[in-house]
């Protein structure tokens, strides 16, 4: 009988059969997780205005139909109880950027709202802002005191919160008596500035500000990362804790929740940086960085089952 000939299997499904070959070996296979905090986060994104077909496209996911199920049920049956666990990971490792919205959608007015007390926490007037994007004061206004807001407008507060988050508004014309209120107000408010959010984070819900007064500064020196992972005490600056994050990821048996605790982040903006690490190495053209699966030390593994998992 001629054996059957099969196409070259994907990258991507080649590292999950063997990661799953592994995880079997070492009895450590649990496909399936708890669809609740999956289910929970994707009704955040969507009543941020996202549908959920974007979502599934923005996700890579077959249209509606991968996250139906997850949502609404299927054929008669309620929500899903379980899903994947790369499902659940993915979709716990994603918050919409405003480059993911459709045009013309009205989308959470949050994000919108932080970047503009960030930028009164500095002294920028609000009525300043207003004109730099071309808005009357009162309109504006308005504008940020509803629950939604336009796409266009979020993207044109975000474009100048880029340009003023490190500028000094004295530097603009403004006066000091001018500055001096607006801080003095936005103290009053207990607003945060621009140092206590996350530029990957500060859109979602579910971020804090790093209230600390002070914000440290990296650590000076080469090898702050590894210096860091020896147990050396430095700071680690933004790109620093990216890389120890994927190491951690990739390298230990650590679970999400002790990683964050190391790395002292939110589990939501972990699983938001571990996604962009893999986005930015597919785009890139590099391996993407994915989970290691090693034995507990105390457990031996057979001949037979070394050969089963490798």
């Amino acid at each position: 009988m001629t054996a059957m000939k099969t196409g070259p299997m994907n990258p991507a499904n080649a590292r999950w059969q063997a990661r799953r070959r592994r995880l079997i070996g070492y009895g450590q296979w649990e496909p399936f997780v708890d669809a609740e905090p999956a289910r929970a986060h994707l009704k955040k994104i969507m009543a941020a205005g996202m549908p959920i077909a974007v979502v599934c496209e923005r996700l890579g996911l077959a249209q509606t139909s991968s996250l139906q199920h997850l949502m609404y049920g299927r054929g008669g049956y309620g929500p899903a109880r379980q899903v994947r666990r790369e499902t659940s990971e993915l979709i716990l490792g994603y918050w919409p950027s405003l480059d993911d919205f459709p045009e013309g959608s009205r989308i959470e007015s949050l994000g919108t709202q932080r970047r503009v007390q960030a930028l009164a926490v500095l002294g920028w007037p609000r009525h300043w802002m207003a004109t730099r994007i071309g808005m009357s004061a009162t309109h504006f206004k308005k504008a940020l005191n509803r629950d939604r807001v336009t796409l266009r407008l979020a993207r044109a507060v975000t474009v100048l919160y880029d340009e003023l988050w490190n500028q000094n508004p004295l530097e603009y014309g403004l006066t000091a008596v001018a500055v001096g209120r607006v801080k003095a107000d936005a103290a009053r408010a207990g607003w945060s500035g621009p140092l206590a959010w996350d530029d990957d984070t500060i859109d979602d819900p579910k971020a804090t500000p790093q209230t600390d007064a002070v914000k440290p500064a990296a650590s000076d020196g080469p090898n702050i990362v590894d210096r860091w992972l020896m147990g050396e005490s430095v700071i680690l600056g933004l790109e620093d804790r990216r890389q120890v994050v994927q190491h951690l990821f990739e390298w230990t048996n650590d679970t999400p929740e002790q990683i964050a605790a190391q790395v002292e982040m939110s589990l939501d903006a972990l699983w938001q940086t571990w996604t962009r690490l893999k986005k930015k190495a597919r785009d890139e053209g590099r391996p993407e960085p994915w989970r290691r699966v090693y034995v507990p030390r105390e457990r031996s593994l057979k001949q037979d089952d070394m050969e089963e998992v490798a």
